[in-house]
C-alpha cells in the first residue's frame, strides 16, 4: 500500500495537476484518455537567462549556483502572483498561470505581467 501511495505521488509530480486528474478519471470511470479531456484557460510564459553560453564560459562550475539563484527569483515571483513554474530546462523556465473560478482572464493576465515585472 505504501508503495502505491509513493507511486501515485511520483505520477502527480511527473504529470502535474492536469495529468493527475486525467489519470484519476481514467482509473475511476473506466474511460479512455481520449474522452476525459477538459479545456483549461491559462497564460503560458517563457523566460530564459540572456547570454547563458557566455556566462557558462566565465563562471564554469559556479554557473549552477547562479542558475539556482535565478530560479529562486523566478519561482518566487511566479508563485507570489498565483502562477506555477512548470518546467526548468537549463537556463529556460516555462511558467503558467491558470484562471481560477473566481478570477477573470484579465486578472490572470495581470498576475502574469506582475510576475515578469518582479523578475526583471
Amino acid at each position: 500500500e505504501n508503495a502505491l501511495i509513493k507511486f501515485g505521488c511520483l505520477l502527480q509530480i511527473a504529470y502535474g495537476e492536469a495529468g493527475a486528474k486525467v489519470i484519476s478519471a481514467s482509473l475511476n470511470n473506466d474511460s479512455t484518455a481520449e474522452n476525459v479531456g477538459k479545456i483549461i484557460n491559462g497564460f503560458f510564459g517563457f523566460c530564459d537567462i540572456r547570454n547563458f553560453t557566455d556566462l557558462t564560459e566565465v563562471l564554469q562550475a559556479d554557473v549552477v549556483k547562479m542558475v539556482n539563484d535565478v530560479a529562486s527569483v523566478v519561482h518566487e515571483a511566479v508563485c507570489f502572483n498565483n502562477g506555477a513554474p512548470n518546467k526548468n530546462i537549463g537556463d529556460a523556465f516555462l511558467l503558467v498561470w491558470k484562471a481560477k473560478k473566481a478570477t477573470s482572464a484579465s486578472q490572470t493576465a495581470e498576475s502574469a505581467l506582475r510576475s515578469y515585472i518582479s523578475i526583471i
